[in-house]
């Protein structure tokens, strides 16, 4: 056995000796075949001889180490549920809640057939006729009026009231045709009504040119506020006629008075048609 050989043969005892599981009849045969090797050059080989009986089986080795514990397996199926157990005894009955509240009233039932209507009783004799009451309070609405005209080809400057000449009727209400003012002694509501018939009469501008007329109603005192405008729905030149009319609701102040205003641009000349130039009326409706 050359020196290779040795060494390889003593390496594979070593391995077998270090085994847990180490067959010791293995390991002691090839310890034998070392030591043979050793002492000197082997000698012609020889027959080959029967197989020896199986040795007997060496003691169990020690128990390794634990493994790591493996991964949870899937849930398995539920099984069959079991049968119902005995119904317990019946427990204590409870305390009596507090009352409800009163539920809703029901619809009323149908009305039974009126009875046949009684005989007519005898007319009572006619009683004693009683005293005549106090006279009630006069009305007061509608007892406030006024109501004028005006049959001039009067000129009305920028600015200025247009003054009518003739009152026709008036009651409480008085109007002065020197201012054209009307005066209206009570409070209460009022409603007006006016027309009148205007040409342009601007003589300061030569080439005439076209001009809407207007005319407003003003409380005129105790201070200059405006009710109502009113005006032409086309433009005059100095030869054309239109009419201005118009009505309001307003509420008067006792003791104020009212006018009716050019405030056109231009001044303006009252035109009669067939005798009125114009016309205003006033009545207290509250």
């Amino acid at each position: 056995m050359n020196e290779n050989n040795y060494n390889d043969l003593n390496n594979q005892i070593n391995e077998c000796n270090n085994r847990p599981d180490k067959d010791e009849c293995l390991c002691k045969v090839l310890d034998c075949i070392c030591k043979e090797g050793k002492q000197g050059p082997t000698g012609p080989k020889g027959a080959t001889g029967m197989t020896g009986p199986t040795g007997p089986q060496g003691p169990t080795g020690a128990t390794g180490a634990t493994g790591a514990t493996g991964a949870t397996g899937a849930t398995g199926a539920t099984g069959p549920q079991g049968p119902t157990g005995a119904t317990g005894a019946t427990g204590a009955t409870g305390a009596t809640g507090a009352t409800g509240a009163t539920g809703m009233t029901g619809p009323t039932g149908s009305q039974g057939p009126t009875g046949a209507t009684g005989a007519t009783g005898a007319t009572g004799a006619t009683g004693a006729t009683g005293a005549t009451g106090p006279a009630g309070t006069p009305a007061e609405n509608f007892n406030s009026y006024a109501m004028v005209h005006d049959e001039t080809d009067s000129s009305v400057p920028i600015g200025n009231p247009v003054m009518f000449q003739t009152t026709n009727i008036s009651n409480k209400i008085t109007y002065d045709p020197n201012t054209g003012d009307f005066m209206i002694p009570e409070e209460g509501i009022y409603i007006v009504h006016w027309w009148i018939n205007v040409r342009h009469n601007d003589n300061k501008n030569s080439n005439c040119e076209p001009k809407t007329i207007g005319i407003e109603f003003h409380q005129y005192w105790p201070n200059d506020v405006l009710i109502a405008h009113s005006s032409t729905h086309n433009k005059l030149t100095c030869c054309d006629t239109g009419t201005v009319s118009g009505n309001a609701i307003f509420a008067a102040l006792p003791g104020a008075s009212y006018r009716f205003i050019n405030t056109s641009d231009i001044d303006i000349r009252l035109v009669p048609n067939n005798l009125y130039s114009g016309s205003v009326s006033i009545t207290r409706i509250l």
